[in-house]
């Protein structure tokens, strides 16, 4: 069989399997979370695809390839950035400086071929450092949260995940590197398209759109018995203030609760609903600090120590804990409600 017909022929079978999981995945999300950015990546590797065809190229139109084919390839490496954060990240909303990578390659793109009209090595520069740059985070995100992680498949794939995608990214941005333009050989598409249906429709649909928390009444039929009896054991902990022991971590959690780290994952799981330790920590720490950041009595007193008592090791992770569960640090958070006590 003829060499280009075997290649339109592959990248029609990759292009409607990329298809298919645009639409499995669109279909399984909710609002911008993992499934739909998933959607997302696969189109944005479909535009890869058929940008990187030697032999369509020259017959699609340049509308659809300066308009859409080229700035979906380029920003891919972002696509697969927002979908890590969501897959692994309890919130990981696409606001702000998160925006700044695809920016940042979009408008290389733009300036080199749309305005001054050629290509050249600092086009080629700017868009391998930038990928490799986004390509980092995608291998530090995953790594990040692991110890905190609740849910314990979603913990074991992190590595695994982490070396994938590093790997997969270091090889595409180098052969374009080498190569001076954009075009995988078609067995490292088929390869990467195959690995792609794998590893993101083999996740289970609570990881790729998390589902509603169940009623704790549920929640503890499901669990069994014996299970809820360390629940109950969790939740006396909890009320008597071990959340303010500092570097409390779920291992020494477990085994002050009596039980294995990875049933206690479980147990905190499925019967209080987090998916991540440090929140479950963080909510009761915030709620703490609200009480007594609202007392007109503590209106002069040095926010660190409240920090210090509540488990934090310094006050910059008390803050970001804060602001994360309330959008206000705690200083702006106490000015604001004595400000409105002192209206009243």
């Amino acid at each position: 069989m003829d060499g280009l017909v075997l290649d339109l022929l592959i990248r029609g079978a990759i292009l409607g399997l990329l298809g298919l999981y645009v639409l499995i995945l669109a279909w399984a999300g909710k609002g911008f979370d993992a499934a739909r950015r998933g959607a997302l990546l696969a189109f944005g590797i479909a535009c890869y695809t058929l940008n990187a065809s030697q032999s369509l190229q020259p017959i699609l139109p340049d509308v659809w390839r300066f308009g859409i084919l080229i700035p979906f390839s380029v920003i891919n490496p972002v696509f697969l950035w927002w979908f890590t954060g969501a897959l692994f990240k309890d919130r990981f909303p696409v606001l702000g400086w998160r925006l700044i990578p695809a920016a940042v390659l979009l408008g290389n793109y733009v300036l080199w071929e749309l305005i001054v009209g050629v290509e050249s090595f600092a086009q080629l520069l700017v868009h391998t450092a930038g990928s490799i740059a986004v390509f980092a985070l995608v291998i530090w995100l995953p790594l990040q949260d692991r110890a905190s992680d609740l849910i314990e498949r979603r913990r074991a794939i992190r590595a695994a995940f982490a070396i994938a995608a590093g790997v997969l990214g270091v090889i595409i941005i180098s052969f374009e590197f080498v190569n001076a333009r954009t075009g995988l050989p078609t067995l490292a598409l088929t390869g990467t398209t195959l690995l792609f249906g794998a590893a993101f429709l083999g996740l289970r649909r609570d990881l790729l759109a998390p589902r509603a928390m169940l009623p704790e009444k549920e929640a503890r039929r499901r669990m069994g018995p014996e299970d809820s009896h360390f629940l109950d054991k969790l939740k006396a902990l909890m009320d008597q203030g071990i959340y303010r022991e500092e570097g409390l971590s779920v291992a020494k959690l477990a085994e002050r609760v009596g039980v294995p780290e990875h049933r206690l994952r479980k147990i905190i799981n499925q019967g209080l609903g987090y998916r991540n330790f440090s929140a479950f920590l963080n909510e009761r720490r915030v709620g703490e600090a609200k009480i007594w950041l609202e007392d007109p009595e503590h209106g002069l007193t040095p926010v660190s120590g409240l920090a210090y008592d509540l488990g934090y090791a310094s006050l910059g992770p008390f803050n970001r804990a804060f602001k994360e569960v309330t959008g206000q640090t705690p200083t702006e958070y106490r000015r604001a409600v004595l400000a409105d006590s002192g209206k009243d």
